[in-house]
């Protein structure tokens, strides 16, 4: 009820009172690399953009959102173009249509087109990661809404359920924002909503966003075409046997890129994925006891907790969940890692199994620590 009532009020005030033409423009960085350029125009009428971006591959994306005479979208199209060649068709399209109950879909499926749909109740916002014209249209709503709190509705192409968009404020010029699982984004902004610089240091998409003056968005797309950036936090597995006991771990693997990675972009005290994007998972074969506790055999996911004061390794029993979830009520086992300065920069996050007398060691490595825990085999 508190949500409708949010957003009723929203829908007085129309788009975040658009009453003239406006552009921006924004850069957008991972650590020190320059993952995506976007411009944009906006209407009451019309939302337009276009936007260069390097990973995986080099895609020139054009977006626009139509509104209808209430302010709210009414229709949404993403036509994507591969700049940087490679596997992949050169151009796909997808489309959005929104009701006061329904979102009607075309996306690409393969060589064909498949139409989806997902319920929603009012009006809502599409969604794309990365795209942060979007990102300010919301806070544009939330701007307009006013008060502390405000919740909307989001739906992103190919999702069939939609996911609420929370704004929070944060002081005169700033809010908090997060987008269904992405976030949190700390956003400086005006009283209008026109999102002024962001940072998503500490949470699910580590990007930061600036506004910029206009730029000549044609001259990246060479650029940008020859130096893609690749998968970002790339899939790797470790494989071992340990006396009896056969074990696996599969993870993605973060980049420092220039960041102060502990303290930063992994906060202190706070559960960590143990890497990037799913959850990183380990499994054994056999019970094993790891610093003295006790974790039966099966598949866990495996996080930690990073702290000044020490390390903790925690194995949890759930394994499907998205990345940035964790539910405490699943944990098996939490057990202490030792941690030890390196002297020479891990630029890759990294998990190793090695061999340990009868035993062995699970370690992470990454920045200039390394954290490691002794086990053996029950």
């Amino acid at each position: 009820m508190k949500q409708m009532l949010v957003i009723a009020c929203a829908a007085a005030a129309g788009a975040g009172s658009v009453a003239a033409q406006q552009s921006g423009t924004f850069v957008i960085r991972l650590g020190v690399d320059t993952l995506a350029v976007e411009q944009y125009t906006r209407t009451p009428t019309q939302l337009r953009g276009e936007q260069v971006i390097r990973a995986p591959r080099p895609e020139h994306r054009i977006y626009t959102v139509r509104y209808g005479p209430d302010g709210w979208a009414e229709s949404f199209e993403l036509v994507t173009h591969n700049i940087g060649g490679g596997e992949g068709p050169a151009e796909t399209r997808a489309t959005a249509t929104f009701t006061p109950t329904t979102v009607t879909m075309q996306v690409p499926r393969d060589d064909s087109t498949a139409t989806l749909t997902a319920v929603i109740s009012g009006p809502a916002a599409p969604f794309a990661i990365n795209v942060y014209a979007l990102v300010e249209d919301v806070v544009r709503q939330a701007r307009s809404a006013g008060g502390d709190r405000f919740e909307m509705p989001i739906v992103s192409l190919g999702s069939t359920a939609a996911q609420n968009a929370t704004v929070r404020a944060s002081g005169a010029d700033s809010v908090i924002a997060t987008f269904g699982n992405i976030g949190p984004f700390r956003i400086r902004t005006d009283t209008a909503g026109t999102v002024r610089g962001l940072s998503g240091i500490g949470g699910s998409l580590q990007v930061t966003v600036d506004r910029v003056d206009a730029i000549d968005l044609a001259t990246f797309g060479p650029e940008f075409a020859s130096r893609p950036l690749g998968t970002l936090s790339p899939l790797d597995s470790v494989n071992a046997r340990i006396g009896d006991a056969e074990l696996a771990v599969r993870y993605s693997r973060p980049s420092t890129r220039g960041r102060k990675i502990f303290g930063a972009v992994v906060p202190w005290d706070r559960v960590w994925r143990t890497g990037a994007n799913s959850p990183t998972t380990f499994e054994t074969s056999a019970d094993l006891l790891v610093a003295g506790i006790t974790v039966p055999k099966g598949r866990y996911s495996l996080y930690t907790m990073p702290s000044l004061s020490g390390w903790t390794l925690i194995f949890n029993s759930r394994t499907e969940q998205q990345g940035s979830q964790y539910d405490v009520q699943y944990d098996v086992a939490r057990v202490a890692l030792q941690t030890t300065p390196l002297r020479d920069l891990v630029e890759q996050f990294t998990i190793t199994i090695e061999p340990d007398g009868p035993g062995g060691v699970l370690a992470l490595e990454w920045e200039q620590t390394r954290a490691a825990v002794r086990f053996s085999v029950k």
